[in-house]
């Protein structure tokens, strides 16, 4: 049996997402320590509420393949009132993007780091207790720590204000937006991997079970502002044939409304946006029922789905991992590219 998760929370048992894939494969090629990793999560990890608890979600972590493939994630502070939403626009204030779990180290000038690392090497020669694989392993994710919050390359990076203001007028000064923006710049700097959510700081987002004014006023008009500007700054800077793109959700809506116009779930339909990395623009592949509840052509699976990312970034999906008990599995074991989307 291949060991799952369940339930709202992240645990080792999950399967790996595509990201701590990526990240593993670049850790093989370079080595765990660089200016920047491989794969990142902006702007807050899903499912973080800043004033209504803490809920890590399943579904960005590299769970049984090990804590040192899961994603370096970016923080924005951002209160959840009703007068504070997260399609506003937001100050450069609100727009500070720092790592999680290092907050305070983006305070400590690089003196006092190396000071504290010393310490923590002479403390290390005293270490005999602990299990030689953990001890390797926990050096090795606090060197990667130290080096990211360290880096020149990472604050540049993480610095959305060296950009034009028309170019962020462009992708809109929300936080969806700038989120999109960052992730462009994060690519460009050599990240291989980046998922953005749309902010889920307010606990309610996308998650529009309710209102539809919510989505037809803010939410697909913020959303289609920062994809399609994300599309042509790629473009025009030479880079989309390189860097694939998708835009989803976990799942589709139904065809019937609740009674206030909302949406509740719907897991057997839902669409995506896919473009660049050789993905022929402009064109449509499968289609719905008229109601839009059942696929009737081109019928495709979330592992179709995952082989045809796979496959676009250079990696066979049919290529096996191996579990913690030694075991090898396939990447993907059922799913397939879709390779009629690509020119």
């Amino acid at each position: 049996h291949i060991p799952i998760g369940a339930g709202f929370s992240a645990t080792p048992q999950d399967w790996p997402s595509l990201g701590a894939v990526v990240e593993k494969n670049a850790q093989e090629q370079r080595g765990l320590l660089s200016d920047l990793p491989s794969y990142m999560v902006v702007p807050n990890r899903l499912g973080r509420l800043q004033e209504q608890g803490q809920y890590v979600r399943p579904g960005e972590y590299a769970g049984w393949l090990g804590a040192q493939y899961n994603p370096l994630t970016t923080t924005v502070n951002k209160r959840s009132d009703t007068d504070n939403p997260y399609w506003r626009d937001c100050t450069d204030e609100e727009l500070a993007f720092r790592f999680e779990g290092l907050e305070q180290v983006a305070s400590v000038n690089l003196d006092r780091l190396q000071r504290r690392a010393s310490l923590l090497q002479q403390f290390d020669s005293q270490r005999t207790l602990l299990d030689q694989q953990a001890a390797v392993q926990l050096d090795s994710l606090r060197q990667r720590a130290m080096g990211l919050a360290t880096s020149p390359k990472t604050r540049q990076a993480l610095n959305v204000r060296q950009e034009k203001a028309s170019l962020r007028d462009r992708y809109g000064r929300h936080l969806f937006g700038q989120s999109t923006l960052l992730a462009r710049r994060l690519v460009e700097a050599g990240v291989r991997f980046v998922t953005v959510h749309y902010d889920c700081c307010d606990g309610y987002s996308w998650d529009s079970h309710v209102h539809s004014n919510d989505v037809k006023n803010h939410l697909i008009p913020t959303f289609d502002q920062a994809l399609s500007a994300l599309l042509e700054d790629l473009d025009d800077r030479g880079m989309l044939d390189e860097t694939l793109v998708v835009a989803l959700g976990e799942m589709g809506r139904t065809a019937k409304p609740t009674p206030n116009w909302g949406r509740g779930h719907w897991s057997t339909l839902f669409p995506a946006v896919i473009a660049g990395a050789g993905v022929q623009g402009g064109t449509l592949y499968g289609a719905s029922d008229a109601d839009g509840r059942y696929p009737i052509d081109g019928k495709t699976s979330p592992e179709d789905l995952a082989a045809t990312i796979y496959y676009a970034l250079g990696i066979d999906p049919q290529s096996t991992i191996t579990m913690p008990d030694g075991r090898p599995v396939q990447l993907v074991a059922e799913g397939r590219p879709v390779k009629a989307i690509f020119g």
